[in-house]
């Protein structure tokens, strides 16, 4: 080993420049180091830090990290180790430094090092050994889950109010009623607020059904307030199911893991609920017996209630999956940001999208959710003009919505009859626009990916309490995310140490990401550390 690429090791394991050395000194160390097969216990060591100026260490330091008996060209290896753990622990090497290698007992060095220097397979066995839960959560199934969002009880309700007019209203216009006179009366006795929404039902009842008599109206709405009540009697039994359940996620004993996420639409209710059936029944999570929280799951009748859950499952998970969907919210980013400041870690997991087979799956899809997700694209996607072809573009532009509209007269209840005519006679348009919204969506979320690794301003954080830089987990595909949690949970997680004039960085080798950053501005550094260390 030469003496520069000693004197280098030695300020890596310090965190600080090594002061002049005397040729007299370096002499010796030429002749130390020139064997790297001959090895070196832990005296041995100290007196080489002491040849170039630098405080010694304590033996369960140098047995931790370079093991009992070192060959020499094991010291930079051993150093690494070193640095990974105190950008793990610490943040920093000189501070880390300091207070390892002074502990001269193993037992006080494995308690300062805490879940860093916890043993995995300890932890594996663990982890298998709990026991089973006492309470376990009553499963509320995916097409379900959109009645746990607030927003749906508002479109039931809005659709109970509208029925319940126009059958009145019906009632009083006599057998002698049209849907012109049905229209007027609308017009004259409904609510300001009210009167397009109504007027729009019957236009679309009109458009939609081929009997457009008063007595065909008539039956709609009777079928109608069947459906409806039923949308009313499920969404109470499912919010009482989603209530029980919060109440149980109260009481489990342990917490692993908390899904970040924002659901509005309800198609984000299903993917996510797909997403985490898919995630938690792969084997290697399974075996580990796991217990998370599952915003698809729970449902509280107070807002503020329902934050003050989802703010203590954070603090007591162990880390944070953070679904990467359509839109980013407030609530999602802050909580993605408060586990980082825990110091705990983040996965963010972004689909990666196969364009055939997404556009099948969105063929799939009611009409209106497929008009959904156009718009969403058309304004998330920046690059869509320049991405389509100009014949896409044109057929986008010109592509009439009115007709896929209709599909859904009521907002809560779908009318199955229309959808399947508006399939039938769009066919080849519903399949060219699925195929463009696919290709969107691709692009949108390789957008997203590539923001998260490198540019936004969310993806690194301070632990608040430590100091110690925290970088989010950006993964692509289920398998990739089962691995990667299983590492975090298990402390098993493996990284590659890179430099570069300005930083170090800890780069996760599943996901390729840093995860811990030290920078090399010794300016910024002795501040950041003085203030933060005191």
């Amino acid at each position: 080993m030469k003496v520069e690429a000693f004197l280098k090791a030695v300020e890596d394991l310090t965190g600080s420049k090594v002061k002049e050395v005397s040729e007299a000194d370096k002499d010796c160390l030429r002749k130390l180091l020139a064997n790297n097969d001959s090895r070196i216990d832990c005296s041995q060591f100290n007196e080489l830090l002491l040849l170039v100026n630098k405080d010694r260490l304590e033996p369960p330091f140098f047995e931790y990290f370079f093991t009992r008996r070192c060959r020499v060209k094991g010291i930079v290896a051993g150093i690494k180790r070193f640095q990974k753990t105190a950008m793990l622990r610490y943040g920093n090497f000189i501070w880390a430094y300091r207070t390892l290698s002074r502990k001269k007992d193993l037992s006080a060095f494995l308690l300062e090092l805490g879940e860093f220097g916890i043993e995995p397979n300890l932890e594996i066995k663990r982890l298998k050994g709990r026991r089973s839960k006492l309470l376990e959560i009553d499963s509320v199934e995916r097409e379900h889950t959109v009645l746990l969002g607030y927003l749906s009880s508002v479109g039931i309700a809005a659709d109970k109010e509208r029925c319940d007019f126009l059958t009145r209203v019906e009632a009083t216009l006599g057998s002698r009623g049209t849907l012109h006179s049905l229209k007027s009366a609308v017009a004259t006795f409904a609510k300001p607020d009210a009167r397009n929404d109504l007027i729009a039902l019957i236009d679309n009842f009109s458009k939609v059904k081929t009997t457009q008599s008063m007595t065909r109206f008539r039956r709609f709405l009777v079928e109608s307030s069947g459906h409806i009540e039923t949308n009313r009697i499920t969404l109470e039994s499912v919010r009482s199911t989603g209530q029980r359940n919060q109440e149980i996620y109260l009481t489990w004993d342990h917490m692993d893991i908390y899904f970040a996420t924002s659901m509005r639409k309800a198609w984000e209710f299903r993917d996510l609920y797909g997403f985490i059936q898919q995630l938690m029944s792969t084997r290697r999570l399974k075996e580990l017996k796991l217990r998370y929280f599952d915003p698809t799951q729970s449902y509280s009748f107070y807002r503020i209630n329902k934050g003050l859950l989802e703010a203590l499952m954070l603090k007591r998970a162990k880390c944070t999956v953070y679904s990467v969907q359509d839109t980013d919210t407030l609530g999602k980013d802050s909580e993605l940001a408060a586990t980082l400041a825990q110091g705990k870690p983040v996965i963010a997991y972004v689909p990666e999208v196969d364009i055939q087979k997404r556009a099948a799956e969105l063929s799939r899809e009611e009409p209106t959710t497929i008009l959904e997700r156009l718009n969403f694209v058309l304004y998330a996607d920046e690059s869509f003009n320049r991405s389509v072809s100009s014949d896409d573009y044109q057929f986008v532009r010109a592509f009439n919505d009115e007709e896929f509209s209709t599909s859904r007269i009521w907002r809560s209840v779908p009318d199955a009859q229309a959808t399947r005519d508006i399939r039938s006679r769009f066919r080849g348009d519903i399949r060219r626009l699925c195929s463009i919204v696919a290709a969107a969506e691709k692009r949108i979320y390789d957008g997203r990916a590539k923001t998260l690794r490198q540019v936004h301003p969310l993806a690194l954080q301070v632990n608040l309490d430590t100091g110690v830089a925290n970088g989010v987990l950006v993964v692509r595909q289920i398998a990739q995310c089962s691995r990667l949690l299983r590492n975090i949970v298990t402390r098993t997680m493996n990284f590659e140490l890179d430099e570069d004039g300005q930083f170090w960085y800890l780069r996760e080798r599943i996901s390729d990401c840093v995860y811990r950053v030290v920078t090399k501005d010794r300016k910024l550094s002795n501040c950041f550390w003085n203030f933060y260390l005191r």
